[in-house]
């Protein structure tokens, strides 16, 4: 049990962190500069006598400074950003501001950059993360000025700022669970209406599959009796036989094209991470029967090129989900290849040194920067038809069995999904 819920909070602190990644750089920048210049400000413009504490300073600003240089960080070090991240933030904000402002009970300006501060870690992490990295570093910082006080004693107006502070806490949490409460019952919503359009539609799609099996078992008689009519009589003309021939294929494709459309959608409404038997999967036989399975047209089909390696590995987990993963990236892959009017996609796996990766990558319309952080969000879509449930789907089945998926790309020339998974005994 205890061991489960340590994997539940490291997965979610990774989970959130991702999330988070775009804010580091200028997250940095401005905690660089913020914490020096605030200081000649407090100094040079509100008092004199105000109470600082530079070494702390200069430590808040050194942690800012490591996150601009995130991507210059060794791979060995990167496993330790979500750490990283989340310490930074507890001590530059709750821990930081708490201290200062029971350093300084008498200032009227360190009360307002405890707002502020509680404001910037509203902006920087989710509710949950809000609420504990508060607690715990106002906690911290008031055990800090304790000890480190010859005399401690509270602020002015101590009560307001605990009713202040308090409240802050408290609507953050409120609002983001109503956000959370809104977000769970759109999907309800979407549950019910998806399940009630697929039930009306199976019905007169399973009629047209009938009735090709039926045009199958009798059209090469119809045709057969066309072409000796035509013999005998040269003016008979105008029937294209061969796609005669063709109808009934052409139906029954089009219906489990419609049947594959329809169970995508079904199962992206899934929670990816539910509780189902893992059983061992060939990742290369997952990819196969995706690309065998998903409907594609001969033109679609020549744009995407598996590199099939010698090396295949093994993952345990469910093929049906895995198959729907790559589902969601082969639609949205084959959209954007199109819209470019270029491009083709291009799957290979790889082994590396802790995990093995599935690489996903098409050479269409690429995305904006600001765009791939968000592109996991549940309801996040950037195009009129899409809605934003497919790639959350896939984040969720990943993290189901303690992989990850993440997104690079370059507007105009690529993105890149990598599908990472753990080897089994690490």
């Amino acid at each position: 049990m205890v061991s489960k819920c340590l994997s539940d909070m490291r997965r979610y602190i990774i989970e959130e962190t991702n999330r988070s990644e775009y804010l580091f750089v200028p997250y940095g920048a401005l905690g660089v500069f913020g914490f020096f210049a605030f200081y000649f400000f407090n100094s040079n413009f509100i008092s004199a006598e105000v109470y600082e504490n530079i070494p702390l300073r200069i430590i808040a600003a050194t942690l800012s400074l490591f996150l601009i240089f995130k991507n210059y960080w060794p791979k060995q070090l990167k496993r330790l950003m979500p750490i990283y991240w989340h310490l930074t933030l507890l001590f530059n904000l709750p821990f930081f501001f708490t201290f200062m402002i029971l350093q300084n009970p008498h200032s009227p300006i360190w009360p307002l950059h405890g707002v502020h501060a509680l404001t910037v870690l509203i902006l920087m992490v989710d509710w949950l993360l809000f609420v504990l990295l508060s607690v715990v570093g106002i906690t911290i910082g008031t055990i800090f000025y304790n000890l480190t006080a010859s005399n401690p004693q509270l602020p002015d107006n101590f009560s307001a700022m605990l009713v202040v502070y308090s409240s802050i806490i408290v609507f953050c949490a409120l609002f983001s669970q109503k956000n959370s409460a809104a977000h769970k019952e759109r999907l309800n919503s979407m549950k019910v209406l998806a399940g009630a359009i697929a039930h009306e539609l199976r019905t007169p799609l399973s009629a047209i599959s009938m009735i090709s099996q039926m045009l199958r078992a009798n059209v090469p008689v119809l045709v057969t009796g066309y072409k000796q009519a035509k013999q005998t009589d040269p003016d008979l003309d105008g029937a294209d036989e061969e796609y005669m021939e063709q109808v009934p294929d052409e139906i029954d494709l089009t219906t489990r094209n419609a049947f594959g459309i329809i169970d995508m959608l079904l199962m992206n409404l899934k929670d990816g991470s539910e509780k189902t038997a893992p059983e061992p999967c060939s990742m290369n036989s997952c990819i196969k029967n995706a690309l065998k399975s998903y409907p594609m047209t001969a033109d679609e089909r020549a744009l995407v090129h598996f590199e099939t390696p010698d090396h295949d590995f093994t993952f345990e987990g469910n093929d049906l989900f895995m198959r729907h993963v790559l589902f969601n990236l082969l639609k949205n892959a084959l959209h954007y290849v199109k819209a470019a009017n270029k491009g083709a996609i291009f799957i290979r796996t790889e082994e590396t040194g802790r995990e093995n990766r599935v690489i996903f990558k098409d050479t269409g319309m690429g995305m904006p920067a600001n765009m791939v952080p968000h592109v996991f969000d549940r309801f996040y879509s950037r195009t009129q038809h899409g809605t934003g449930i497919g790639l959350a789907f896939c984040k969720s089945v990943l993290e189901g069995i303690g992989g990850k998926i993440s997104c690079e790309s370059i507007q105009g020339e690529h993105t890149t999904f990598i599908l990472s998974i753990p080897k089994s005994g690490r």
